[in-house]
């Protein structure tokens, strides 16, 4: 059996026990492989001890369940192999940066993203929006793909974009079939685009092979694989005065925020930070290129 083969078949095992008794025995027996190799193994692969990744599969299944189910908190902690409601909310409390009750209240829009790391920090006292304001972060990994954007002149931002462009590039961008993802706007450094052209775009990305219909006016790039911080904000009440103040939020506490707490620093130049339309229902999602803090 292969190693990515064997990986897949202990998460697979885990996956489908959350809710009962998982032991490094019985995990090991599932893949006949002894309690010491399965558990050397699986850290030399993931960089994660077994276990902990056990109570963090847990977590991130009763965060969905707290999301999208009515029912007891409580009857949700058991369901998802925990026997202990204190240990739930601590354990969940640490993970998700918020208690379960606040995350029911809240639900977050993470489809965007696979909540692997999601995290949340409160902002508490923020005058200018609100008593308490919620951002998630999470590491998400890119590979190398296209870029197809539409170059304004000198915008620096979305106001100044519309200005120079037009505010009905993201329809375009819409028609265009085979993207990766939805619209994105985005910040590009020097090195990724024209002289002359603006540092604000809006675009989509692609395999590196797309051969779909481009629109007349687009320009290409290739932007290299690497980690993205994301930051989402909580849902808001959908006007543009809400919106507004959400992202200003979000972007004054990305300049504060330190990614050396999680082994991260920014990457500066090395790719493009972007973000996502801002919707109510999701909050406004913001991507700053990182890369792993090398110890010295």
């Amino acid at each position: 059996m292969y190693e990515e083969d064997v990986l897949e078949e202990i998460k697979s095992y885990i996956r489908s026990h959350l809710n009962g008794e998982i032991t490094l025995k019985k995990i090991s027996d599932a893949i006949c492989y002894s309690e010491e190799y399965t558990s050397r193994f699986f850290k030399n692969r993931t960089g994660e001890n077994l276990f902990d990744y056990i109570r963090n599969e847990r977590l991130l299944n009763a965060a969905e369940q707290i999301k999208q189910k009515g029912g007891k908190i409580i009857d949700i902690a058991f369901d998802s192999g925990f026997h202990s409601h204190e240990v739930f909310t601590r354990s969940f409390s640490s993970y998700f940066g918020i208690s379960p009750k606040q995350f029911r209240r809240i639900k977050p829009e993470i489809n965007h993203f696979m909540p692997k790391g999601f995290k949340a920090f409160p902002l508490a006292g923020k005058e200018n929006i609100m008593n308490s304001f919620v951002i998630f972060t999470q590491i998400m990994e890119k590979q190398e793909r296209k870029l197809l954007f539409f170059p304004g002149k000198k915008a620096l931002d979305y106001f100044q974009y519309c200005e120079e462009v037009g505010c009905d590039v993201w329809g375009k961008l819409l028609e265009i079939e085979g993207t990766l993802d939805e619209p994105l706007g985005l910040w590009l450094p020097g090195k990724y685009r024209k002289q002359g052209t603006s540092e604000y775009v809006q675009g989509v990305e692609t395999t590196l092979d797309y051969s779909g219909k481009i629109p007349e006016g687009i320009d290409s790039v290739i932007l290299p694989a690497g980690l993205y911080l994301i930051f989402q904000s909580q849902p808001y009440e959908e006007n543009t005065e809400n919106m507004m103040k959400t992202i200003g939020t979000v972007q004054e506490a990305i300049k504060s925020y330190n990614p050396e707490t999680y082994g991260y620093e920014w990457a500066g130049d090395e790719a493009p930070r972007y973000q996502l339309a801002p919707m109510g229902e999701r909050g406004y999602i913001e991507a700053i290129p990182v890369r792993k803090k090398i110890k010295k």
